[in-house]
């Protein structure tokens, strides 16, 4: 049996709750938007900024996942980890008694550590190759993350290499008092210093890179 129906069958004769509706599902008809304000960031998805100028698609969120800290260790270790992507669609699902906004999203392969997502060894800037974007084709794929875990990023194009981008980091332009652009106006590169960056550096870094 699915977590989920087995999940509804526990929960049945129980008193409505959040996380009871949340188990249900929600409605069939969602609301879809091409801009939305969270965290202090404005959000577009990339169909809204096709023809503009600026860019606001660009998003990255935390999570755990597990990997191995070498080609010959069979143990996995756990660790948080930033993913990067590009908002497709904003969605308002409707849970009856509540409503909750998720990004739809295309996911950088982080995990491809020569192809998908790359540490610079000197710099320790992050470059991500968008022509390795996930399948996003079955749950499995995770292409759903909820608007408040969302973090805005900016991706600026590498001349020297086809579909890859230098990721920086985008400033907030909301704040939770002020409904109104902030300054200074100014992106920051991002580096990364985990583990699996360092196994990253690492891979990439040996004699046949030179």
């Amino acid at each position: 049996m699915n977590y989920i129906p087995w999940l509804r069958q526990q929960l049945e004769k129980e008193e409505m709750t959040h996380f009871k509706r949340l188990a249900n599902g929600p409605d069939s008809d969602a609301l879809a938007y091409k801009a939305y304000a969270v965290n202090g960031y404005i959000f577009y998805t990339a169909d809204a900024e096709a023809n503009s100028s600026t860019q606001n698609s660009g998003v990255s969120v935390n999570a755990v996942t597990s990997f191995r800290s070498s080609a010959k260790d069979k143990n996995l270790v756990d660790e948080e980890v930033t993913y990067y992507g590009i908002v497709k669609e904003i969605l308002e699902l409707n849970y009856y008694d509540f409503r909750q906004t998720v990004f739809y999203c295309d996911w950088v392969r982080i995990e491809d550590k020569v192809n998908g997502c790359v540490v610079d060894p000197e710099s320790n800037l992050i470059f991500v190759n968008f022509a390795r974007f996930r399948r996003n084709s079955s749950e499995d794929d995770e292409p759903f993350i909820h608007a408040s875990e969302a973090t805005q990023v900016f991706y600026c194009k590498d001349e020297t290499r086809d579909a890859w981008h230098l990721v920086l980091e985008s400033p907030k332009r909301l704040s939770h008092h002020v409904d109104a652009y902030q300054d200074p106006f100014i992106f920051t590169e991002t580096t990364c210093n985990n583990s699996l960056t360092n196994l990253i550096l690492a891979e990439n870094s040996g004699p046949d890179n030179d």
